[in-house]
């Protein structure tokens, strides 16, 4: 399964018919095919790589927020992941998704909404749900999203309200996307990451070359059971600590890469969406521009993952030889994505942090407000 374009209505601020695309709309160079794009059919790309740039509060969490949501949706099919969403909404949302999946594009429709009556009040119910389906063909490239070629599936299973049809489809519960918010409380229980390896059928070996990008001084890290870890240093000496003394010996970048690298190869093994918020929290420049570019080296990003992030850290996008997978995130009276190729017209040569920089795509800390801070701070 492969997103192709999500599309929502009445999702937090966002403006009406928020929709953010996962293929490519320029042209594609040889270059691109190898570096920048995946073929998941014959002639049907989609990215590699999709960065989301913009200032403070201008809607960057609030996009993948709604990510989040839709890959809960194709893993879990209920929300749970991310149940959170949901807390302070009590409108209907309505979603309108595109996928690939065996062969065949379909489109997804459905909305969301609140059970009123559950006595905690967070359960998400599904409603008005249709799936249609064409199956594709390298002719169909240009009509991708022509849905009146679309033809609808019958589903005569009745399902729990509170469950998506999708089920019906995919049936297996895997994660599909990963969401790693730029909160480092969900980095701190190591348990969780070594029971991802062993999901994995890992040697566990991978780990050592882990830890030696954050630590120099780390051999190895080993489980003993869910509350007990040996350390292993590179002298040779050894401790036995608990989950909550291994996170105050360790650093704080050491956990996190830790954690946040354990769905990094969770995602490239199995193909995996993955969703980071505002990425240049967890990692220097050189960490940030190598873990982009494993998605995308072919030889190991084998199995067609995504990597979708976040960032005020624009120097990052002059690693994209691409524009068209770089959007833009703006608010005012609602949060709206622009798209850097179809909306700026921008030469893929060209630097895109200097443009980020002159503030050609109006992302800019207002000067005015930054004037008045330095006037209450000279009083």
């Amino acid at each position: 399964m492969k997103l192709l374009k999500v599309t929502a209505n009445h999702f937090k601020l966002c403006e009406d018919n928020f929709t953010i695309s996962f293929i490519p709309i320029g042209n594609k160079t040889v270059a691109d095919k190898e570096f920048e794009l995946q073929e998941i059919d014959d002639n049907l790309f989609v990215f590699n790589t999709i960065g989301i740039i913009g200032k403070n509060a201008s809607g960057k969490t609030t996009t993948v927020d709604l990510l989040s949501v839709i890959y809960d949706i194709f893993s879990n099919y209920r929300i749970t992941n991310s149940i959170n969403v949901f807390k302070f909404m009590d409108k209907t949302i309505n979603l309108d998704i595109t996928f690939y999946h065996e062969g065949a594009i379909y489109r997804y429709l459905t909305d969301l909404y609140k059970n009123i009556n559950s006595v905690e009040n967070n359960s998400i119910f599904f409603k008005n749900e249709k799936l249609y389906k064409r199956e594709y063909k390298k002719s169909h490239i240009k009509e991708l999203f022509d849905y009146e070629k679309f033809e609808e599936v019958s589903l005569d299973i009745k399902l729990p309200e509170d469950t998506s049809i999708i089920y019906l489809l995919l049936k297996r519960i895997l994660p599909r996307g990963i969401y790693c918010s730029s909160e480092d409380y969900m980095y701190r229980y190591y348990a969780e990451s070594f029971n991802v390896y062993k999901l994995l059928n890992e040697n566990l070996t991978i780990i050592t070359s882990l830890l030696k990008m954050f630590d120099e001084h780390l051999e190895n890290i080993k489980m003993l059971n869910e509350n007990k870890y040996k350390i292993i240093y590179t002298d040779g000496l050894t401790k036995e600590v608990s989950n909550s003394e291994l996170y105050k010996i360790l650093s704080s970048g050491t956990t996190k890469g830790f954690g946040l690298y354990t769905f990094v190869v969770y995602s490239l093994k199995t193909g995996s969406d993955l969703i980071i918020d505002e990425i240049e929290n967890h990692f220097h420049k050189t960490l940030v521009e190598n873990l982009v570019n494993l998605y995308k080296d072919k030889s190991v990003n084998k199995n067609h993952a995504t990597l979708i992030f976040t960032t005020h850290y624009c120097e990052i996008l002059d690693i994209f030889n691409r524009s068209d997978n770089i959007y833009i995130s703006k608010y005012d009276k609602a949060i709206i994505l622009e798209n850097m190729h179809k909306d700026y017209k921008l030469r893929t040569e060209l630097s895109k942090s200097n443009k980020f920089y002159q503030n050609e795509f109006n992302t800019n800390v207002s000067y005015d407000a930054l004037m008045n801070f330095k006037k209450e701070l000279m009083k």
